[in-house]
């Protein structure tokens, strides 16, 4: 017999090492392979692992698959309710080819068992593989079939490929199962999968057995009902497919990034995606993001709205069936229809005058449980609802055909954007006026008050600016009264031939204070013709306080010297042509001569005034109330 020295016993030990882990470094248990705690098998491609865990804290172990790079991020467990105590377990394919795990006293935890009935399968020719999908798969080589697979029994991950589907037949479904806790992979309190009803599709959490969260339905392109922040990422997050059998099948594509919809066990479900940067998972959306998304927050009848306060409303034509719980925020019970249907009271269809009709709610969230007919008219969806008294409300979609609502409209939404479908809820005649003439007065009113408020300040300007006339020509009255301006024999006219001289009769007089208040202070709009008397009262209190530069334009720079000198001699020429008395005026021929400088010494005019004087003809006579003279000169050529 041959002696092996020690060396040689720890060489030969290190290389069975070598040999076993070498063997483990693959992506599938054979036959006669045994798969012990802490050994992993990997895929091809190394991104997902077969291998034993402890969830958070725990000394807890199971058997599960999970990323290569993140072990942390398990997608499926095998023996979720009954958690092994220490690390002395091994996974093998038993003698019926099935997949097991056992404990430390070879007691069996989990198998596959149930899933190879097959009595001509060999355990030599049957393998366990984990794909690069995440799908850990039992196969006979033999012939290729599939034993069982993990993606056909997820827990609490959807990954890239994998089904989740419903038999309408027998009802089965194939869904997540959320964790009892973020650290205990027992079976929580909700579900993710599809349901189905009257053929349409939805993705549909449940709570306990009870709708939690809806999203759908599927028209064959994507889930309606899903609000606009979602909605980039739910097109083509799945392809539903129903085959000759019955059963619908809910399929997420594979993206090019790496993605995982995970439902925690607080019923939150979340799309992430793998950061190659970051190394670390960014996540893109989940929901419920608010109570409007959990299922019947308003109850039957309600609708919601997270942009409101509160956010429940009831629907058009209804009101709450318990007031004091929905003022309290218990919305629960929903609401109730005020005024009974039209048909429902002549016991049919309605028709003729009076009969129902239907308000239109634009961007909403479709109620559950629709029933469906393609048709691709929206106009025949309202004939056949309105023929049918059991018809509460409609939608059409372009992909889905004509949508009723016979019992109730339970988990509606108002999105408010461009998402959703206009849904069309039946009322009586009465609410449908009611709301028309609602619709008026939205308009009617606010028109009525302008046009009050414009009518009144135009009334009121109206008022103060007859007032203020009045009480002008009230005080332009009582001025011309004081004064007397007219003159008993105010329209005699007198002509003295050999005088050269036209004596007109005794025409109004008018002070200083009179002629202001006339003319808006000498306002040079009021003037007739150049020759006013505003301009010459102001010129002759510029010449009497020697401001004769007041009349130069600024803009004459350096000669304004000798333009004021020239301006002065002009106003005081000026002011002797309309001195009171005729024989203190110069003629026209004086007049040159002064203009010329012919004439040096020119008389300081007196104020021009018209005189208190009567009948005089030079300063010299005072005579009572005067008559104004005119002087014409007589031109003759030199």
């Amino acid at each position: 017999m041959v002696q092996l020295s020690l060396q040689q016993l720890i060489f030969l030990f290190i290389c069975l090492c070598f040999q076993y882990c070498f063997c483990l470094d693959t992506d599938t248990i054979s036959h006669g392979l045994v798969l012990k705690d802490p050994d992993t098998i990997v895929s091809q491609k190394k991104v997902f692992k077969l291998g034993f865990f402890s969830p958070g804290n725990t000394t807890n172990r199971y058997l599960g698959v999970f990323y290569a790079f993140s072990e942390e991020s398990i997608v499926w467990v095998a023996n979720r309710e009954r958690p092994l105590k220490d690390h002395y377990s091994t996974v093998a394919i038993s003698k019926d080819g099935n997949l097991v795990l056992f404990n430390r006293r070879n007691k069996t935890v989990w198998s596959t068992k149930g899933y190879t009935t097959d009595k001509n399968t060999s355990p030599k020719n049957t393998t366990l593989q984990i794909l690069d999908t995440g799908n850990l798969v039992l196969r006979d080589n033999a012939t290729g079939t599939t034993i069982w697979e993990s993606f056909s029994h997820p827990t609490n991950v959807y990954l890239p490929t994998m089904n989740s589907s419903y038999n309408t037949h027998a009802g089965e479904m194939m869904f997540l199962s959320s964790w009892k806790s973020e650290t205990d992979p027992q079976v929580g309190n909700f579900t993710f999968g599809l349901d189905v009803f009257n053929n349409i599709a939805q993705a549909l959490t449940k709570k306990n057995g009870r709708p939690y969260m809806r999203k759908g339905p599927w028209n064959g392109q994507i889930f309606l009902g899903v609000r606009s922040i979602f909605f980039d990422y739910m097109i083509g997050f799945a392809q539903v497919k129903n085959d000759s059998d019955g059963t619908f099948y809910f399929r997420a594509p594979v993206w090019k990034y790496l993605y995982k919809i995970f439902l925690n066990s607080s019923g939150t479900l979340t799309q992430s995606i793998w950061d190659d940067h970051k190394n670390s998972w960014v996540k893109v959306w989940e929901g419920p993001a608010d109570e409007c998304e959990i299922y019947g927050t308003c109850g039957p009848f309600g609708s919601c709205n997270i942009r409101n306060s509160p956010i429940c409303s009831c629907l058009r034509g209804f009101e709450p069936t318990n007031k004091d719980e929905w003022e309290r925020g218990n919305w629960t019970r929903g609401c109730r229809r005020k005024i009974p249907l039209q048909c429902v009271r002549d016991g049919s269809a309605s028709v003729g005058g009076n009969e129902d009709g239907f308000l239109r709610l634009p961007f909403m969230k479709i109620p559950e449980f629709a029933e469906a007919f393609p048709s691709s008219q929206i106009d025949e969806c309202r004939r056949r609802c309105l023929g049918n008294c059991s018809c509460l409300a409609y939608a059409h979609d372009h992909n889905i055909g004509c949508m009723f609502w016979s019992n109730t409209l339970i988990d509606v939404m108002e999105f408010g954007d461009a998402n959703g479908l206009d849904l069309y809820i039946r009322l009586s005649s009465s609410e449908l006026i009611d709301k028309h003439q609602h619709k008026q007065m939205h308009i009617i009113i606010p028109v009525v008050a302008v046009i009050v408020s414009i009518s009144t300040f135009i009334f009121i300007a109206w008022c103060w600016i007859t007032k203020l006339k009045g009480i002008i020509k009230a005080k332009m009255k009582n001025t011309l009264e004081e004064a007397e301006i007219l003159s008993p024999d105010s329209t005699a006219i007198v002509l003295n031939d050999e005088s050269k001289v036209v004596n007109i009769g005794e025409l109004p007089q008018f002070t200083f204070k009179m002629l202001a208040n006339a003319t808006d202070q000498f306002h040079e709009n009021n003037l007739l013709g150049r020759g006013g008397f505003g301009p010459v009262y102001k010129a002759w209190t510029l010449w009497s306080e020697d401001n004769s530069a007041a009349f130069v334009d600024e803009s004459i720079g350096n000669n304004k010297e000798k333009f004021e000198e020239e301006m002065g001699r002009c106003i005081q020429i000026g002011l002797l042509c309309v001195q009171e008395f005729p024989n203190d005026r110069p003629t026209i021929q004086t007049v040159m001569s002064m203009l010329t400088g012919e004439i040096v010494d020119i008389p300081a005019p007196e104020r021009p005034v018209l005189s208190e004087n009567r009948n005089g003809l030079s300063s010299g006579t005072q005579i009572g109330i005067s008559i104004n003279h005119l002087t014409l000169t007589q031109l003759h050529g030199r």
